[in-house]
């Protein structure tokens, strides 16, 4: 079974002109054809209708008093004959060879007074019955059969010139058409033989617009990507330097054992501390590393959940591990659409998040409240706040707010980066506000469900 070759542009184009044309052509042919055959029939009937009445008046019944009711009527006896048959039965012509008509094989033509002579060609047939006599008149329709040999001809000769002419009209349109897409696709095709490299903007064109739209498609569809790669590159540098420090710190201290544990044993216990200190930064941030992978893949099944029992277990398992009071407020129940571990997860580290920016003597508010369609849980502190420039990239895997601060602070970067995959995995939103007088608001907004 062979396989249908694609078609290209022109191809289409030239098969659907094509196509279009003949069809075209034949309903012309077809429309005048049938104009002109209804024309000469009504003519024909016309005139046997006039013979008809001559006939019936005058009784012919010799062929010298057909040629007078001829010269009387005007009517163009050419191709015309008539046939008498008498009531004895015999039958009389009234032109020449009209013998040799009536032996003549025919054929008639369904739905139609026309008959077909074998060797004479078609006729109009018409049976006038009077005195005892039955007139059978015979309207030759050569006329029209040459009229439309004619028109056939000059259709054909229209039809194929039109041809010619459409098919190079056709080839430039084609190629005019086409050299847009042409571009594109040679565009798309070097993008894509370089994924690693940041790709430049497809060319798009004016005319016509629906490429034009393609290509500002694809545009768009190259800046997510552009982004994405460039979010992976800085992703990779940030946890290479994250990684690095934590490593170099090891070894430093490893060689420094090595050189001088021997004539200095008491750098050992420090050394150790050190390596105990770095390795376990070093684990926290594999195991953030390896969260954040886990919810790019993640496949969450909502369930409903109530936030406020949910929180409050949290917050006091959560006291006892730190300084800050903690306070919670909210109805029960407050039923929600969501994964328990996921945002079990979820306010675990933002109540680690509010616990490193606030003082020690600072209270941290945790917030459940309900509307007709949300629920929505809020971790507040009183700390410094955050810039409203830091905001739009707060989220954002290794970003830090205030480096010379951060630094001072442990903490990888990433808590707050698997908290806003995570609260998009459960089909919730995230955002900052000001606390007031001062700190910061996290508030992650839930759907709500149906409470049982």
């Amino acid at each position: 079974m062979t396989t249908k070759q694609p078609r290209t542009y022109a191809d289409i184009i030239r098969h659907s002109f094509t196509s279009l044309l003949l069809t075209i052509g034949v309903v012309i042919v077809l429309t005048v054809s049938v104009t002109l055959v209804v024309d000469q029939l009504l003519r024909a009937q016309n005139q046997a209708e006039q013979l008809g009445a001559s006939l019936q008046t005058s009784q012919v019944t010799n062929f010298q008093d057909w040629l007078a009711i001829n010269r009387s009527s005007g009517l163009n006896s050419h191709n015309t004959f008539v046939f008498i048959r008498n009531a004895d039965g015999s039958t009389t012509s009234l032109l020449p060879h009209g013998t040799t008509l009536a032996a003549a094989k025919t054929w008639s033509v369904p739905f139609t007074h026309l008959t077909y002579f074998k060797g004479w060609g078609l006729y109009f047939a018409e049976t006038l019955k009077t005195g005892g006599r039955t007139y059978h008149l015979y309207i030759g329709m050569h006329v029209l059969i040459g009229n439309l040999h004619v028109l056939i001809a000059v259709m054909i000769i229209a039809i194929g010139i039109s041809l010619l002419i459409g098919l190079w009209f056709v080839r430039r349109l084609a190629k005019r058409i086409s050299e847009p897409t042409i571009q594109l696709a040679q565009a798309a095709q070097q993008a894509a033989a370089n994924p690693e490299i940041t790709q430049t903007e497809l060319p798009q064109p004016a005319e016509p617009v629906e490429i034009g739209q393609l290509a500002k498609d694809f545009n768009q569809l190259l800046a997510a990507q552009n982004g994405r790669l460039e979010r992976e590159r800085q992703f990779i540098s940030d946890a290479s330097h994250e990684l690095r420090t934590p490593v170099a710190t090891i070894r430093g201290n490893l060689k420094l054992i090595e050189r001088r544990g021997e004539q200095h044993p008491e750098v050992i216990p420090e050394s150790l501390g050190f390596i105990d200190q770095e390795s376990l930064r070093m684990q926290h941030l594999i195991e953030n590393l390896l969260h954040l992978s886990r919810a790019d893949r993640a496949e969450v099944a909502l369930q409903p959940l109530d936030v406020t029992t949910l929180a409050q277990g949290v917050v006091a398992h959560y006291q006892p591990l730190i300084s800050q009071e903690l306070n919670f407020s909210g109805p029960t129940p407050a039923m929600a659409l969501g994964d328990t571990d996921m945002l079990h997860q979820i306010l675990t580290a933002l109540l680690d998040n509010a616990h490193k920016y606030s003082p020690a003597d600072q209270p941290i508010a945790v917030q459940v409240a309900t509307t007709a369609d949300t629920v929505t849980l809020t971790v507040a502190d009183h700390g410094e706040g955050i810039p409203v420039a830091d905001r739009a990239h707060i989220f954002e895997r290794f970003y830090r707010v205030d480096t010379s601060r951060s630094n001072k602070i442990e903490g990888s970067g990433l808590g707050l980066a698997i908290v806003a995959q995570l609260v998009q995995l459960n089909q919730g939103h995230i955002a900052i506000t000001d606390n007031d007088p001062h700190g910061a608001k996290f508030t992650v907004t839930l759907r709500a469900a149906t409470q049982s």
